[in-house]
This record gives C-alpha cells, sequence and structure tokens, in this order.
C-alpha cells in the first residue's frame, strides 16, 4: 500500500512598516496605547513551508488583545506624518 498525504494550511506573517516607525497607536478594543503599524502577508502553507502568498495588507494590530484593523491610504498619510490612528 502506497500512502501519499500533504499537509497544506495557512500562515499569517507579519512586519513592522519600516517607513512608519514606532508611533504607538490606540486601541478601540482593550483601550490602551498598544498598536502598532504592521505588514501582514497570508500565505498556504506546504508541510509548513510558506509556498503560496494570496493577502497582502497593511494594518494597525494590538500587542495586548490581538485585534487589528486595515489601514486606508488617510492614515497612512498621518502616520508618515508622525501623528498616530486608532483601531475603529
Amino acid at each position: 500500500m502506497d500512502f501519499c498525504f500533504f499537509l497544506i494550511g495557512f500562515k499569517e506573517f507579519n512586519k513592522p512598516l519600516d517607513n512608519i516607525g514606532n508611533i504607538t497607536c490606540y486601541c478601540g478594543n482593550c483601550h490602551n496605547q498598544s498598536a502598532h503599524a504592521i505588514r501582514t502577508i497570508n500565505c498556504i502553507t506546504l508541510f509548513f513551508i510558506p509556498v503560496l502568498p494570496f493577502y497582502f495588507s497593511k494594518r494597525l494590530k494590538c500587542s495586548i488583545c490581538n485585534a487589528s484593523g486595515d489601514l486606508n491610504k488617510e492614515a497612512l498619510s498621518r502616520l508618515n506624518e508622525g501623528q498616530p490612528v486608532a483601531i475603529g
């Protein structure tokens, strides 16, 4: 008997946005100043190895409660100017 199986899954990779810096933003979920701008890449994995990226986004993510929200162009321009924004 031959057995062939594939272990396929999904993985999210987060990296701080380089051009924003380390600006701490407000989280509307847990009400702390703990949200940071990140770049998110979601990938399909094969045997825990990232194979196919399928979603790219820029978002704010809270380091305490893990709430997150996408960043639009207006919020990105405010962050580039050094002004904090909030997770809605």
